[in-house]
């Protein structure tokens, strides 16, 4: 439902769960030091505000919401930066508060537009994120796929961290927020996904009521097919770990719109989402190299990935197994009953989101992306028409750009 220009709302009824969902998401091009800024601003909305100015008074009048949550999410779509504030709250119909849902609106109009954007809770807010940031360079599974990412997407949103990079984190200034901030309330894309047991109709009234947004142009892209002239580097590099991390980087030259996107779907998942798949079976069951080894789907960037960890002196046998398995793929050298196996285990994966609220805003929230209104169902029917053939010729599409080896000293 389009409120204004810019500004929708997506009202998920449902009698499923106890308690209702919302999630407010802005959505904004994607560049490093807007990510960063982004990021540091999401964490101060979600601290404190004018009128609850200390953590004290927003942890009380949470409780008071009958012990309400709220908190805050940066994330990349392609080539969009995502912030989402999301709140959960149990349902008036199981407490003795009728008014619980205006209540929550009007405390989502505090955080939102009465901020605290002051100097105390903006370092507070900058240590957090410099300590979010460096758990993640402390991962060395999680610093493999960011590093392959930057260097495989050099010059591309792929290449960007949603949640920012530490150098410009420390550079970033009050005023950077404040300007972030601005253009959030008044620049972004805005969708606000309401999840729950609610009437439409007193939603739309809290709605125009305590989240007026003002219209705005949009014109932004979201999802796309990367290109870069990276050759299928091999880049290796040394810390003090335990373990060796493995991150291999293709580019698939598929849109998440595209027609051979779902092909590509089942293609990822017989390559290395499952424990069935040939990723799982050679390189951990048969030749016992690793614990852990799938593959991913980046689909709003059109790339695939391939992670794992194992002993350095396996390195070179794995990599080889891993693009010995992807050949396979590419040859149609994999059998009747995995295909089968594969688009079954998507399809009860699909089916068993329909039980779970995030998963129902992550796909309303696709569908506003795509412009398109598609169910659980119609994604499944996509998937039970996939041929073999079709997945063959998507899979001969995507192209090795990047393996990245993080390897002890």
């Amino acid at each position: 439902m389009l409120l204004k220009q810019g500004v929708g709302l997506e009202v998920l009824q449902t009698k499923k769960f106890k308690d209702i969902g919302i999630s407010i998401r802005f959505r904004s091009p994607l560049d490093e030091k807007s990510a960063c800024v982004r990021s540091l601003l999401a964490l101060m909305l979600c601290d404190r505000s004018l009128r609850y100015d200390t953590k004290q008074k927003m942890s009380m009048h949470l409780d008071a919401l009958y012990g309400a949550s709220l908190n805050a999410q940066t994330m990349g779509y392609g080539a969009s930066h995502v912030v989402d504030i999301r709140m959960k709250v149990i349902n008036p119909k199981y407490c003795d508060n009728v008014n619980l849902n205006e209540e929550i609106f009007a405390f989502l109009k505090e955080i939102l537009f009465f901020p605290a954007i002051r100097e105390d809770v903006f370092i507070e807010a900058k240590k957090m994120l410099e300590a979010k940031i460096k758990r993640n360079i402390d991962d060395p599974a999680q610093y493999s796929i960011s590093k392959a990412l930057k260097l495989a997407g050099e010059g591309t949103p792929l290449a960007i961290s949603s949640l920012g990079e530490s150098e410009i984190c420390q550079s970033i200034t009050l005023q950077d927020v404040e300007r972030a901030y601005y253009s959030l309330i008044h620049e972004d894309a805005v969708d606000i996904l309401i999840c729950g047991d609610v009437e439409e109709q007193k939603v739309l009234d809290y709605v125009k009521k305590y989240l007026d947004f003002a219209a705005r142009e949009i014109n932004l892209l979201t999802y796309y097919a990367v290109k870069s002239d990276v050759k299928n580097r091999f880049v290796e590099e040394n810390r003090n770990i335990s373990q060796t991390n493995i991150t291999m980087i293709w580019f698939s030259d598929t849109r998440i719109v595209d027609d051979d996107y779902y092909p590509l779907r089942v293609g990822n998942a017989i390559l290395g989402q499952y424990a069935t798949s040939l990723l799982f079976q050679e390189v951990r069951e048969k030749n016992s190299l690793c614990y852990s080894i799938f593959s991913n789907l980046i689909s709003y960037d059109g790339a695939l990935g391939v992670t794992t960890g194992i002993d350095k002196q396996h390195s070179e046998k794995t990599i080889a197994l891993i693009k010995e398995q992807f050949e396979r793929m590419v040859n149609g050298d994999f059998s009747d009953e995995l295909f089968t196996v594969s688009k079954q285990m998507i399809v009860n994966s699909l089916r068993a989101s329909n039980d779970n609220m995030a998963s129902l805003i992550a796909l309303a929230y696709q569908n506003i992306l795509l412009s398109r209104r598609d169910t659980t169902q119609d994604i499944i029917t996509k998937i039970n028409e996939v041929t073999k053939q079709q997945v063959v010729d998507a899979m001969a599409k995507c192209r090795l750009k990047m393996t990245f080896l993080l390897t002890k000293r």
